[in-house]
């Protein structure tokens, strides 16, 4: 899997099915902080979600991408937010809302969805770069 590190409160996760850990820094100056990681492991196991869901349904997971942004909150210092878009080009439109549930699913994403907002879209398309 690849960890594109592109600021201090955005990532996005590509090559899943790659066995290798590879983390990509957008700027020298960029560390894969341990919050970057904690929001790395919510996307990592959504995937591992996905690539059951897309076993059942016969479906290629190659090309997801899944870009992850988050807000923090204050009093103490927290996540409040972290939104994850899922972009899967092989997916067909009719399973869009399915794949958006099940991605809820993932054990991480239950043990904090109590305490912290989870936004999750699913994208049938390849991410745009505009």
């Amino acid at each position: 899997m690849n960890v594109h590190v592109i600021g201090q409160t955005e990532l996005r996760l590509t090559r899943f099915d790659q066995e290798d850990f590879e983390i990509i820094l957008e700027n020298k100056m960029q560390r894969l902080s341990a919050l970057a990681m904690f929001v790395t492991s919510l996307g990592r196991c959504t995937f591992a979600v996905l690539d059951h869901y897309a076993l059942r349904m016969d479906v290629e997971i190659e090309n997801i991408v899944t870009k992850l942004t988050w807000e923090f909150a204050h009093g103490p210092t927290r996540f409040d937010v972290i939104n994850m878009d899922i972009y899967w080009p092989e997916l067909p439109e009719k399973r869009v809302k399915s794949v958006a549930r099940a991605a809820h699913k993932c054990t991480i994403h239950t043990t904090i969805h109590d305490c912290v907002n989870i936004n999750i879209n699913v994208f049938n398309h390849a991410e745009s770069n505009d």
